[in-house]
């Protein structure tokens, strides 16, 4: 009885810690939104700032703009410079692909995160608009939120 119960707690806690985790990102960088995703259903609706350079694809290193197409989530860092960081796994094949035929390097390191930590600077920044290097930010409340829906393999997709 007590090896069914371990395991009845365990298969109880898994499931309501995938019900509390998302499917899937969207950024639509010309409204400057982020939606979580689940089940095909909107779950969260988040505001964002993006690139400095916003209107266009990242081509190569530098050009502080913010990516567009298919990435997913490749690491999770709770000690990031900004409040916490999804890294996503820009540049995906067909970025490096395109950097190589314009003789570029594609540049990487885009993440979705929190503020800097210096908070004065922090709110000035982010109450300009784009501020980025091509990463997309969100304030640290909202950017917590998401760090705790998200988990590895979430799929993400920045439209233009």
């Amino acid at each position: 009885m007590k090896y069914f119960f371990i395991v009845f707690l365990f298969l109880f806690s898994f499931s309501l810690y995938a019900q509390n985790t998302i499917d899937m990102i969207i950024i639509n960088k010309s409204q400057r939104i982020l939606y979580a995703i689940k089940d095909d259903r909107v779950v969260k609706k988040y505001d964002v700032a993006i690139g400095k350079n916003p209107i266009g694809h990242k081509l190569k290193e530098g050009d502080k703009k913010t990516p567009e197409g298919y990435y997913f989530i490749d690491g999770k860092n709770a000690k990031s410079k900004f409040f916490l960081s999804l890294h996503t796994s820009y540049p995906n094949f067909h970025d490096k692909r395109v950097a190589e035929k314009n003789n570029v390097n594609p540049g990487g390191h885009i993440a979705i995160h929190g503020l800097p930590s210096i908070s004065v600077l922090s709110q000035y920044l982010y109450n300009s608009s784009d501020w980025t290097d091509g990463c997309i930010a969100l304030n640290n409340k909202d950017m917590e939120e998401l760090w705790n829906m998200s988990e590895e393999g979430t799929q993400i997709l920045i439209r233009p």
